[in-house]
């Protein structure tokens, strides 16, 4: 229990001065866990570089993501999130779409979003050191300026193993978690980053409510004034 704790603490001293470096990397984080840069190689800066497009790709336009783990699996639109307590209505800036005849009614807009595989340990809501590069390549992506009008909306989701009272908690607890290394990493304003639990009521594959892709926490984009 003692060394996850020297980890995390240590990041949080060390990414003070992250926000001024324009890309974050894993060099950034100074832990036992993190391979010196001769053992970087040029396969893992690809695959990298490939995750941060395909998580911006599908974050610009959600309905055409073609990734298997980013696309998103559940939807959410601004009612939804007010619905939930995420965010208050007064500080959303309403985006619509009308339908094709200016006599139908408004059409409430799906927001941004993507599903992130981020693993934890059984019954632990404390963020794996092996799921720190996919939230560093995350980070990269957040602070790109097209995302400067969006708060972030981390919800978690879990299987269907448990009560719905308990992965509902749990699954609020592993948001927070991801929301907190976010908030930290990226030195955006901690205001933008929100974070709730769904428990297994969204499952990824409801054919498996078991399944580990249902464990997982998605990225949401909300439009603010």
């Amino acid at each position: 229990m003692i060394r996850p704790i020297l980890v995390f603490a240590g990041l949080i001293s060390l990414v003070t001065f992250a926000h001024a470096q324009s890309t974050i990397t894993l060099d950034s984080f100074d832990t036992d866990d993190t391979p010196p840069k001769s053992v970087t190689s040029n396969q893992t800066l690809q695959k990298s570089d490939d995750n941060s497009n395909a998580m911006s790709s599908c974050l610009s336009n959600s309905e055409n993501c073609t990734s298997n783990e980013f696309k998103s699996s559940a939807s959410f639109s601004i009612d939804d999130v007010v619905n939930l307590g995420i965010i208050d209505r007064h500080e959303v800036k309403p985006k619509t779409v009308r339908t094709a005849t200016s006599d139908d009614p408004v059409k409430p807009q799906t927001l941004p979003s993507i599903d992130m595989e981020i693993l934890f340990d059984y019954d632990s809501d404390a963020v794996r050191s092996d799921q720190y590069q996919k939230l560093v390549e995350l980070s990269n992506v957040l602070k790109e300026s097209k995302f400067n009008n969006y708060k972030f909306a981390f919800l978690g989701h879990s299987d269907s193993k448990g009560s719905s009272e308990y992965n509902r908690n749990l699954s609020f607890k592993r948001a927070a978690a991801v929301t907190r290394f976010l908030a930290q990493a990226t030195g955006l304003q901690p205001d933008r980053m929100l974070s709730s639990g769904m428990g297994s009521s969204k499952l990824k594959t409801p054919n498996d409510p078991f399944g580990a892709a249902n464990r997982r926490v998605q990225l949401v984009l909300i439009p603010v004034k």
